[in-house]
Parts: structure tokens; sequence; C-alpha cells
């Protein structure tokens, strides 16, 4: 897997770092403020290589759950990653997040 840039590692640890309820949405905003250029497909891209990485557990479970609570789904191309995130939740967090084994809202 090649080398995240620097950017990206800094907003990764921020987000690492952070225990306040933060959403998908406020990871999005600060990666532009962070890289004018980017977009909301950046973040996924940086969302899905930081679960390849197993470095960010934290930005890419709050990342990924409150996507999905906000519209019900991820997006095609973090489905895999999701599910496995699904698959490594506590009951506590299963509960928290509202959501059964399957992926769906309780």
């Amino acid at each position: 897997m090649p080398e995240l840039a620097l950017y990206k590692v800094k907003l990764l640890d921020e987000f690492e770092a952070r225990e306040d309820d933060w959403s998908f949405g406020h990871f999005e905003r600060r990666l532009i403020q962070v890289k004018p250029a980017a977009n909301y497909q950046d973040a996924k891209g940086i969302i899905k290589a930081a679960h390849l990485a197993n470095n960010w557990p934290n930005p890419v479970k709050r990342y990924l759950l409150s996507n999905y609570r906000a519209h019900g789904n991820v997006s095609s191309e973090l489905t895999e990653t999701f599910m496995q995130v699904l698959a490594s939740l506590t009951p506590q967090e299963m509960q928290m997040w509202k959501l059964s084994r399957e992926g769906h809202l309780t």
C-alpha cells in the first residue's frame, strides 16, 4: 500500500485524538480547510486508506457510522469497509449507534 500524504496523516491523527461527537461532515469540512481542492470523494478515499493501514480506527469508525446514521447507507466504495467495521463493533457500540449486526438501524 502506498504511503499516505502528510496532510492526510495529520488529518487522521487530528480526528483520532478528538473526543467530541464529530461526524463525517466535520471530517469532510476539515479536509477542505486543509486541502481546498479536496472534496467528499477524497474524504472517502482517505477513510478507506486509513482502514487498510489499520492505524486510525476511530476516524474510520466514526466517519462510516455517522455517515450511515445520516443516510441509511454508505457509498458503494465504502460498503466492504463498513461491513468490516460493523463486524468489529462491541455490543455496547452497536447499541450506541443503534445498529443490528446486519447493519440495519434499530
